[in-house]
């Protein structure tokens, strides 16, 4: 497998929901040098379940995820609130432009 020596990994505008999503994240425990993911463009506007799975991966102590690209993925506070611990905690930058259904509450999750 491709292991820790994965840096970037762009898989923006393919299609990946919810299964997809939960998928992408069992492939990427071993991942560990990952540094930038970009999922933009995909719809995760059901996939709390699969952003949950996000965070639990992201909180992990050997993950070194920096950037995190979520634009444009129709996520709303349901699925930010899964989201938001392992990403407000472990990512130095969260990219959430164009997810026009998270609300003032969503964002509080982040805090």
């Amino acid at each position: 497998g491709i292991g820790s020596s994965l840096k970037c990994l762009y898989l923006s505008d393919n299609s990946i929901g919810n299964e997809g999503l939960s998928s992408l994240v069992d492939a990427l425990q071993t991942c560990t040098g990952l540094e930038t993911l970009h999922l933009s463009g995909n719809d995760f506007s059901s996939a709390a379940a699969g952003l949950g799975s996000l965070s639990s991966l992201l909180q992990r102590y050997e993950m070194n995820l920096k950037h995190l690209n979520l634009s444009n993925c129709r996520i709303n506070d349901e699925g930010l609130r899964a989201l938001s611990q392992g990403a407000a905690n472990h990512c130095e930058e969260l990219d959430l432009d164009g997810n026009e259904s998270i609300t003032s509450t969503g964002l509080s999750y982040l805090s």
